[in-house]
C-alpha cells in the first residue's frame, strides 16, 4: 500500500509540475475564448493514471481430481482515457464528467514472479501434472478473479476519487476557472 501511495503522489506531483512549467512557458494569452484550446492540449498530453498496483496473488484451481496451487505477482494499473472526458461550460464553470476506468493487469516479468507451489491428485497414484494449455486457462480465470478483487478492495473507487481531485486541480490551474468534476460511477463500472 505504501508503494501505491508513493507512486500516486509522484504521478500527481509530476503532472502538476509539468502543467506549471507549461503554464509559465506559454505567453500571456487573451483569456476570452482560449479555454477550449487548452483543454484540447491537456487531452493530448495526458492519460490520467491514478493508481499502480503491484501484488502477489494466489492461484488455486481444480480440474477433475487434480488440484493446482501457485503464486503469481501481478502489475496492474487503473487509468482514465482523457480523450473521453466530457466537458461542458455552465456559466464560468467547467463541468467535467470522469470517463470509465481502464484496468490493465499484467504478469510481472521479474524472476520468480510465477511459482507453482503444489499440485496433487485426490486419486491414489493419479497424475497431478497439468498441461501448458490447462495452466494457461487457470491463469486466465485467475486474472478475471483478480479484476473482481480490485473492485472489491476499493482500489477502483479510490482511483476514481483521486482522478477527480487531480483533474479538478489540473484544469482549474490551466484555465483559471472553477471546475466541477462529476463521477457517474464512483465505485467503478464492473465489466
Amino acid at each position: 500500500m505504501k508503494t501505491i501511495r508513493i507512486i500516486t503522489v509522484f504521478l500527481t506531483v509530476a503532472v502538476a509540475v509539468g502543467l506549471a512549467v507549461w503554464w509559465k512557458m506559454s505567453p500571456e494569452p487573451d483569456r476570452v475564448r482560449l479555454d477550449a484550446a487548452k483543454i484540447a492540449d491537456i487531452r493530448s498530453m495526458v492519460e490520467l493514471c491514478s493508481m499502480e498496483i503491484y501484488e502477489d496473488y494466489p492461484v488455486k484451481a481444480s480440474i477433475g481430481s487434480r488440484h493446482f496451487f501457485a503464486r503469481e505477482t501481478l502489475r496492474s494499473s487503473i487509468s482514465f482515457d482523457v480523450e473521453r472526458l466530457k466537458v461542458d461550460e455552465r456559466g464560468d464553470t467547467l463541468v467535467v464528467t470522469l470517463p470509465p476506468e481502464t484496468i490493465e493487469i499484467r504478469e510481472s516479468t521479474e524472476p520468480d514472479s510465477y511459482r507453482v507451489i503444489d499440485t496433487w491428485n485426490d486419486r491414489f497414484l493419479g497424475s497431478s501434472t497439468f498441461t501448458a494449455g490447462e495452466e494457461n486457462e487457470i491463469k486466465r480465470k485467475a486474472l478475471a478473479g483478480y479484476r473482481r478483487r480490485i473492485y472489491a478492495r476499493g482500489y477502483v473507487a479510490r482511483a476514481r476519487a483521486e482522478a477527480a481531485s487531480s483533474l479538478r486541480s489540473m484544469l482549474s490551474a490551466a484555465t483559471r476557472r472553477p471546475v466541477t468534476v462529476v463521477d457517474p460511477t464512483p465505485r467503478g463500472a464492473i465489466k
